[in-house]
C-alpha cells in the first residue's frame, strides 16, 4: 500500500483544491461564475497559509481556458484543470473541445452545477433565478461523446477517489479530457481531513511491444524496394523524432507527415518527403504507419494492391472515429517511444548486403528531390520579395529567418499551412504544434499555455485572420498581459474565408460563384484593425503593408515579447 497523508481542511472546497495539487495540477485556468466561488475562496486561504494550489489563470473566454491546458499539456504532457461556469460556460468550449479530444490532450474539465437544495437546507442552496434557468436533465450531454469519463461529485465522502480518477484517466494513452460537475452543496460542505494516497491512481503504463510482434515489420522493412513512413503524432514523444530518424536513414525510406498534430521529423532532413503522400503511396511495396489519424485521402490515392501495409500506434482502433476503414496486415499497440528503437534494432539484423545497397541507392535520389524541392521553394519566396499584397511564400520565408531552433510554433494557417510546414525549418522536437483538429481559434489560447509550461521559451503563433477572430483575442492577449505570458502573434491576413471558397471551387470548378466572382460568406472586408485592437489589451501591435518593412517588424514584435509584452503582426497578404 501507498502511504496516505491526510491534509487539513475546512469544506469540499478545500479538498478539491488540496486533490488538485496533490494531482499534478499546476495551474487552474478558470473563466468564473456563481458556482465557483467556493474553490476561489479555497484557493485564496491555501494561498494565504502558505499551503500549495494550483496557479489561477483568469480567463474571460471559455475557448481560451480549454485552448490554453490544451497548450500546456503539449509541453508538459501533464493534465491541467479547466473550471467553468454551469452549462453555459460548458457550452463555451465548445471547439476547443472537439481539438482536445483529437488531439488527445489531457485535462480536467470541471463545471458547476445547478444547486441541489430549495429552501435553505444547506449552505450553497438556491438563491438567484438563475438557479432554476441552469438546471438542465443531462448537463454534460453536450460533452459526453468528447471526453473519456463524466462524473457528477454527488458525496465528499468519496472526492479523494473522484478526483485523483479524473486525472488518471485524462493522463492515460491515449490522454483525452474528463468532465467532473460540482454542485455548490458539496463544495461548501464542512469537512476536517481529506486523504491523499501517492501513486495509487497513477495512469497505467503500455507495455512495451515485443520483438516478437514486430518482427514481420522490420523484415518486410528491411528488404521493401519502396518503403514510405506516414506519420502524424509520433514526436508528441521527441525520443520518437529520433527513432524515426534512424529508421527511415537505414532503410531509406521518405517520411511523409499528413495531418500531423506536431513536429514528427525535421522538414530539413533529405529524407522528408512532406505533407502529401500522393507522391509516393501508389507505388509504395511497404507502408509503415506510426501515430496517424488520416494517413491519406482514399479519393486521392490509395495503396497498391499488393502493398503491405502495418500500423504502428497506441491508438490503431481510433474507436471515437465511427467511419475508419483504411487497411493495414497487422496493428500494434504500442507507445511508439518504446517500439520504434525496438523496431530499428530488428531491421537492422534483418538487411542483407542487398538491402544496405538498394536503400543507400534510394536515399541518394531521395535526398537529391528534397533539395531539388527546398531550392524550388526560397527560390519562389525570393522572387515575391517585392510583391504587394504581400506573398504568403515571402512572409514565411521571413519568419523562418527571424526564429530562432528552440522557438515554439503554433500553426493555425490553415490554408497556407502548405508554406508554414515547408518553409519555415522545424528541426528540434517540439517546436511545432497544431491543435490536432478542425475546430478554429485554438492558437491564441494554447500559446499561453504553452507559455506557462516553458516560461523561458518563444511562443509564435501563426494563424489567419478567421483564425484570429475566432480565437476571442481580447481576452487570450488580456491573460497574455495579466499572467505574464507573452507571445507574438503573425497573422495571415488574406480578408476572407480561403477554406471554405478553396472547397466551394473543388465541387463547383465551373458553377456561377465561379463564373460571377461572388463567393457568398467568404469575404472578410474591411479588415478589422487587429493592431490597434492588440495595443488595446496591452499589447504591441503593427500592421504590415510593405514587403520590405517584414524583416524589421519581426524584429521588434519579438522584442517587445522578449521585454514581456504580447505582440501582434498584421500582415496583409494577397487574396486566392
Amino acid at each position: 500500500m501507498s502511504s496516505e497523508n491526510a491534509t487539513p481542511v475546512t469544506c469540499g472546497a478545500d479538498a478539491f483544491v488540496a486533490l488538485l495539487a496533490h494531482c499534478g495540477s499546476e495551474c487552474l485556468f478558470l473563466n468564473s461564475g456563481t458556482d465557483t466561488f467556493p474553490i476561489q475562496e479555497s484557493i485564496t486561504r491555501f494561498e494565504s497559509e502558505g499551503h500549495t494550489a494550483p496557479r489561477v489563470i483568469t480567463c474571460p473566454d471559455e475557448l481560451v481556458a480549454i485552448s490554453a491546458a490544451h497548450g500546456h499539456y503539449l509541453l508538459s504532457r501533464q493534465p491541467q484543470t479547466v473550471l467553468v461556469h454551469v452549462d453555459a460556460g460548458t457550452m463555451q468550449l465548445g471547439g476547443g473541445l472537439h481539438n482536445a479530444q483529437r488531439a488527445r490532450a489531457g485535462m480536467v474539465l470541471c463545471a458547476g452545477k445547478a444547486p441541489l437544495t430549495i429552501d435553505g437546507e444547506t449552505a450553497g442552496g438556491r438563491n438567484l433565478w438563475i438557479h432554476w434557468i441552469q438546471d438542465q436533465p443531462d448537463q454534460a450531454m453536450g460533452v459526453r461523446g468528447y471526453t473519456k469519463w463524466v462524473y457528477d461529485l454527488h458525496r465528499n465522502e468519496t472526492i479523494h477517489h473522484v478526483v485523483p480518477r479524473a486525472f488518471q484517466v485524462a493522463g492515460t494513452e491515449p490522454a483525452g479530457p474528463t468532465y467532473l460537475t460540482l454542485p455548490r452543496e458539496v463544495l461548501m460542505e464542512e469537512m476536517t481531513s481529506v486523504p491523499l494516497r501517492a501513486g495509487q491512481m497513477s495512469p497505467p503504463v503500455m507495455a512495451e511491444a515485443a520483438v516478437s510482434s514486430l518482427s514481420p515489420v522490420a523484415e518486410a522493412l528491411a528488404h521493401a524496394r519502396r518503403p514510405l513512413i506516414l506519420t502524424g503524432y509520433a514526436g508528441r514523444n521527441p525520443e520518437s523524432v529520433t527513432s524515426l530518424i534512424e529508421l527511415a536513414e537505414l532503410i531509406g525510406a521518405p517520411v511523409v507527415t499528413p495531418a500531423s498534430s506536431c513536429m514528427n521529423f525535421p522538414n530539413t532532413h533529405n529524407l522528408w518527403g512532406g505533407i502529401t503522400p500522393n507522391r509516393y503511396l501508389s507505388d509504395a511495396d511497404v507502408v509503415l504507419i506510426v501515430d496517424c489519424d488520416v494517413p491519406y485521402i482514399p479519393a486521392d490515392v490509395t495503396p497498391q494492391d499488393d502493398a503491405q501495409i502495418f500500423w504502428i500506434d497506441m491508438d490503431p482502433l481510433k474507436s471515437n472515429i465511427p467511419l475508419f476503414t483504411f487497411p493495414a496486415d497487422l496493428r500494434i499497440q504500442a507507445n511508439s517511444a518504446d517500439a520504434l528503437p525496438v523496431l530499428v534494432s530488428s531491421v537492422r539484423d534483418a538487411l542483407s548486403a542487398d538491402d544496405i545497397q538498394a536503400h543507400e541507392e534510394r536515399t541518394g535520389i531521395l535526398a537529391q528531390l528534397h533539395g531539388q524541392r527546398r531550392a524550388e521553394m526560397e527560390d519562389v519566396a525570393l522572387e515575391k520579395c517585392t510583391l504587394r499584397p504581400i506573398a504568403p511564400e515571402w512572409l514565411t520565408y521571413c519568419i523562418d529567418q527571424a526564429l530562432d531552433p528552440e522557438t515554439i510554433v503554433l500553426d493555425e494557417t490553415v490554408t497556407n499551412l502548405r508554406f508554414s510546414a515547408t518553409i519555415l525549418e522545424r528541426k528540434v522536437p517540439g517546436t511545432w504544434f497544431t491543435s490536432g483538429g478542425a475546430s478554429l481559434g485554438w492558437a491564441l489560447g494554447a500559446a499561453v499555455g504553452v507559455k506557462l509550461a516553458a516560461p523561458d521559451r518563444q511562443v509564435v503563433a501563426l494563424v489567419g485572420d478567421g483564425t484570429f477572430m475566432f480565437g476571442c483575442p481580447s481576452s487570450a492577449l488580456w491573460t497574455a498581459a495579466a499572467h505574464d505570458t507573452p507571445f507574438l502573434t503573425i497573422i495571415y491576413n488574406n480578408q476572407m474565408h480561403f477554406a471554405t471558397k478553396r472547397s466551394w471551387l473543388m465541387h463547383y470548378p465551373h458553377g456561377h460563384a465561379r463564373h460571377l466572382d461572388q463567393f457568398v460568406g467568404t469575404d472578410l472586408q474591411p479588415s478589422p484593425d487587429f493592431a490597434q485592437l492588440a495595443k488595446s489589451c496591452h499589447a504591441f501591435g503593427r500592421t504590415v503593408t510593405d514587403p520590405a518593412e517584414l524583416p524589421d517588424a519581426l524584429e521588434r514584435a519579438l522584442q517587445a515579447v522578449a521585454e514581456g509584452q504580447a505582440a501582434v503582426l498584421d500582415v496583409r497578404i494577397e487574396r486566392p
